[in-house]
Parts: C-alpha cells; structure tokens; sequence
C-alpha cells in the first residue's frame, strides 16, 4: 500500500494543476445524454446547486448516478466548474481502466478517452481557479478498494496508519483532502524544505488553499514561486501541459480582481495571454474589467475575442451577448444569446438577457417567448424569476392595446 498511496497521492494532485492543450479545451466534453435522476427532498428539477448536491451524496456507492447529477447540474448552469470537476471524477469512479491511467499519472502517453476528462477539470478550473476538490479523498478510496464498499473500514485504519509516517507531501494533500487547511499548509511548507521535482506543485498547492481563503498577498507570492519553478522546467525540458503557466498568472489575477485590485488584475490577465493567447478566460475576464470601468468598446472587444476562440461554450456565447447588449448592440447581441441557447438549450439565463434585448427591439411577441423559456427552465428559488413574470404580464398589456405590435 506504501507504493501505491505515494503514487496515487502525485497523481490526484498534478492532475489538477496540469491542464491538456487548449486545443482540446475548446469543445464542451460532458459526454452522452444523460437521464436526469431523480432527486430526494427536491422537487426542483431546474436547481442546478440540488443535482450538485446529490451527485456528491451518491459518490461513493453510487457513481453512475453521481456523474447524471453532475451532468444536469453542468448543462443547467454552464458556468459553474464544480459540476464539471465532479462529472470528470464520477466518471473515474466508474471505469477501472481510466481510473488506474489517470492514478498512474502519465501524462505523455494518456488515451483519448482520459484526455476528455481531464479536459472538464481543465474548465472547470478556469471558471473557478479555486473550487474545492472534495471528491478526491473519495475517488482515491475507491480507487484504493477496487470499488469494494465492504473493505472501507479496513481501509480507513490502513490510510489513517499509513499517513503517521508517510512524506509531508502526502500528509498535506490528505489533511486538503480532510478541509484542515492549517495543516496542510504546513505540511506542503516542510515538504518544500526538500522539493526535488514537486516545488511547482507544492507552491501552486498552497496558493489555492490561500486563494480559498481570500488570503491575497500569500497566494500570489506562491503563485510567483510555482511560476519560477515551472519557467526552469522549460528551459531543461519540453514542457507538455505548457499552458498551467497561462492557469496560474489567470489564478493570479482572479485574486487582484476580488481584491479590488484592478490595474494588477489587469497586468496578470495580460500575462497569462502571453503564456497563451488562446486562453478564453482571460479575454473574458479583461472585458469585465472594462465594463465595470464603463469602457464598453473594450469590453465587447474582449468578449468576442473569447467567443472567437471558445465557439461552443455557451457561457462564453452567453456573457459575449450580455455585453453587446450592454454596448447598445441588441441586434448582434439577440444573435450571440441565440446561439448560446442553441449550444444548451436548458441554460435558463440567456432567455431572461434575449427578452430584454427584443424588447429594445420593440419586438414584443419574441420577448414575451424568451421570458416564458426563461420561467419554464429556471430554478423555482432563481431571485430574476419575479422580474421576468412582471414583464411578460406588462408586455400582454400591451399588445392587448388598439395599434400595438
């Protein structure tokens, strides 16, 4: 067990800090149509965050069911990378095959099939560089017994024994795993005493759990050193998943935007362009800034940028018409929300912004249809559902009066 629990531990830790080629990322990979499970205790079959919930609680004796709830809650709400990271490890927990090629942690000779997977972790990231994994302990245990529920106890003891003497690498990845932060904090730091290959790891390890905590200026210096330590590797050797550098400079600028650190998000986002100018999240992100600058020009700049390189994404084809309507460009922008419904017709928000811009069209008939879509697939809880009710009975009103249209 020794042998496998350091390997596996390497495995489940690079895995999320090495992204495939943006190549592969630009195509939504959720995999087959998926019957939507049931769900108990929620009669809401549009919450999104209830499917999410009920795939974490099916995970470890049931993972079938857990990656169909991870699926509805990713194709209900596009921009939200929990579901995404969650469907990749339930999928895992299903085929044994994938499960020891991913635990092996080869990334120069990973099949087809593991590549698509490791592709949803890859965007889930960049929609949320900081999500908590806590699936991983999980996936490892089952990994671990083979899929036998009955050797969990056993299992537990071996782990719990095992991890007294093992490496701090280790010990810090299960304490993550566990949600005690402090310790795996310190014992990542002991483990960067003597790095060897895993300082980039290591660093990139403890500026998410920084990140988690909104702790700013700690994060950014790991971020800092795990670029150092990753730019080396490129002059020694070829550097596969080239592009993790383009995720930690994102990361970097995630945090300064929170922070309300503007120009410094700004500066970190263009790094990250220049690691790769493919990496949509970024353009996406710079044309946020500007429109909370009130720079509307750049922000529709930006935002087709990233729909020009991420086509298929329909959160990206979402927020591009969001902003065209925010430029005074409803007609371009009714076509970006259009397509975006087209990509994932079960994504609720893009009818309620498309109402709108028909609207400003004075094209009454479509909007009372894209707010009722908008009703019919948003979650009963979803706070806009009173304002898209209010305006298709306004609307009715109106063309119940003499010469309307």
């Amino acid at each position: 067990m020794r042998r496998l629990l350091t390997v596996a531990v390497s495995a489940a830790i690079a895995l999320t800090v090495l992204a495939p080629q943006s190549s592969v990322l630009s195509a939504q990979r959720l995999g087959p149509l998926e019957k939507r499970p049931k769900l108990r205790d929620f009669p809401d079959t549009n919450d999104a965050q209830a499917y999410f919930e009920a795939g974490v609680q099916e995970f470890r004796h049931d993972p079938q069911t857990a990656a169909a709830a991870f699926y509805w809650a990713a194709r209900l709400n596009p921009g939200w990378g929990d579901p995404l990271y969650g469907r990749r490890a339930a999928l895992l927990a299903q085929n044994r095959n994938l499960l020891d090629a991913a635990m092996s942690d080869s990334r120069r000779s990973r099949s087809k099939d593991l590549r698509r997977l490791d592709s949803l972790q890859a965007r889930a990231l960049m929609l949320n560089p900081f999500l908590y994994r806590r699936l991983d302990r999980q996936l490892f245990m089952t990994w671990l017994s083979d899929g036998d529920r009955a050797a969990e106890v056993e299992l537990n003891f071996e782990i719990s024994k095992y991890m007294m003497q093992a490496s701090e690498f280790t010990q810090g990845w299960y304490a993550y795993c566990l949600g005690r932060f402090d310790s795996a904090l310190d014992h990542y730091a002991k483990a960067l005493e003597h790095p060897r290959d895993a300082a980039a790891t290591l660093h990139l390890e403890r500026a998410r759990i920084f990140g988690m905590r909104n702790a700013v200026d700690s994060a950014a210096d790991e971020f800092r050193a795990a670029l150092d330590d990753l730019r080396k590797k490129d002059q020694k050797d070829l550097v596969i998943f080239y592009d993790s550098k383009a995720q930690a400079e994102f990361s970097t600028a995630v945090l300064y935007e929170g922070a309300g650190m503007t120009r410094a998000a700004r500066e970190a986002y263009g790094r990250a362009l220049q690691e790769d100018l493919a990496y949509y999240p970024a353009h996406m992100r710079l044309g946020l800034l500007a429109l909370s600058e009130k720079d509307t020009a750049t922000a529709a700049s930006e935002l087709a940028l990233a729909a020009q390189i991420a086509p298929d994404e329909p959160f990206i084809r979402y927020m591009n018409g969001y902003v065209l309507g925010l430029a005074k460009r409803p007609a371009e922008a009714v076509a970006e929300l259009k397509k975006s419904i087209e990509l994932e017709p079960y994504y609720a928000l893009p009818n309620l912004v498309l109402g709108n811009q028909y609207e400003t069209l004075e094209k009454a008939p479509d909007a009372i249809a894209a707010y009722e879509r908008f009703l019919a697939l948003a979650s009963l809880h979803d706070p806009q559902r009173d304002f898209a009710k209010s305006r298709v009975d306004d609307l009715k009103e109106f063309l119940k009066a003499p010469g309307a249209k």
